[in-house]
């Protein structure tokens, strides 16, 4: 009688001892799914909101995104003029020259080579005219104001070699608010790439990157409508490409019923109204940030020129004209089935 109760005993602590076992592992492929699974996060960097969207089940998504965005965070506080201790910030105390970090050769030699190519339209050394403006507090400079700060303004007046800036004249301020946003997000995506991402997006508030998508392999991205900030103006389909649009929407203030926005032309230090809002697709995201602003200023017509001229970057730009939207694009632009949501712009063909 003994053993025959030992027997139901063990077969009792046997089923049991299996039950958990069974649990054990289910708990395991549940919290292993779970690590598993496509993660997206939004935080606020870079002045605005940048989201980080992997689209494929990896356990270390939610390191890599914390990486990422610690990475992002650094690449802020080395070139944005609202840290004290920026790089950017150093040069422009410096009187006449100053060391420089390889990361800021890089942005400054692509910067300048970007002013040359659009004769100015793009100029980092906007940046003492640029101070001039509180688009928080409704404050735009005087004529008197602008002449007096125009003299320190050019990219011929700034030029660096591999470890160090030059500038002309001490009172010259440069600033990578037009470039900077692209380039971190260009090294974002190359952290990704070097974890083995190939199915992400990178949104940082208008400065786009896309890889590819694990479902559609395409991503259809929305194009910001200028003057309805609930509505879309059109849409694209790309993938492994930048995609920036920037508008004179973005920063700005009404004043004697005229918008003051933050797109300077470097030109004449008061705000470009030759368009609305561009929208650049290129292969990196520095590209197309920094077209963004001299395409912006240029002007549809020549803008449009200018784009036709090279093989991997297309453009759309959204203009008025007496008092109604048009759009006009470059000739490959179609071929990211660019859908116009908008049905009132009118298409400005004869600009093409």
């Amino acid at each position: 009688m003994a053993l025959c109760f030992f027997s139901l005993n063990m077969k009792k602590r046997i089923i049991q001892i299996s039950f958990l076992i069974i649990l054990l592992v289910v708990i395991y492929v549940r919290i292993s799914h779970e690590k598993s699974k496509p993660l997206k996060e939004t935080r606020l960097a870079l002045g605005t909101f940048v989201t980080i969207d992997i689209q494929e089940k990896n356990k270390q998504n939610r390191e890599i995104i914390d990486s990422v965005f610690s990475l992002i965070q650094s690449y802020e506080k080395q070139f944005s003029l609202t840290y004290p201790e920026s790089e950017t910030n150093k040069i422009n105390n410096s009187e006449n020259s100053t060391l420089i970090s390889e990361d800021m050769q890089d942005i400054l030699t692509i910067s300048k080579q970007i002013s040359k190519e659009t004769n100015g339209a793009f100029d980092i050394t906007v940046g003492k005219i640029i101070q001039m403006y509180d688009f928080i507090d409704k404050v735009m400079p005087a004529q008197s104001e602008i002449d007096s700060a125009l003299v320190f303004v050019g990219y011929k007046k700034i030029y660096c070699n591999e470890s160090e800036f030059f500038k002309d004249n001490p009172n010259i301020i440069i600033d990578l608010g037009g470039i900077a946003k692209g380039f971190i997000v260009d090294k974002a995506v190359a952290y990704l790439k070097e974890k083995g991402i190939t199915n992400s997006a990178i949104n940082a508030g208008g400065d786009l990157f896309v890889m590819q998508n694990p479902e559609t392999d395409v991503w259809k991205i929305g194009i910001q409508h200028p003057r309805n900030p609930s509505a879309l103006f059109g849409s694209v389909e790309v993938k492994d490409m930048a995609v920036v649009t920037s508008g004179d929407y973005e920063q700005c203030f009404i004043k004697d019923e005229k918008r003051i926005h933050h797109i300077i032309d470097p030109k004449t230090g008061f705000p470009s109204y030759n368009s609305v809002s561009v929208t650049v697709i290129a292969p990196n995201t520095t590209i197309a940030d920094a077209l963004c602003t001299a395409l912006f200023v240029m002007g549809p017509e020549n803008a449009i020129k200018f784009v036709n001229l090279k093989d991997d970057i297309e453009v759309l730009i959204v203009f008025e004209n007496k008092g109604e939207l048009c759009c006009v694009f470059s000739n490959n632009f179609d071929k990211y089935k660019f859908t116009l949501i908008d049905s009132t712009a009118q298409f400005g063909k004869d600009l093409q």
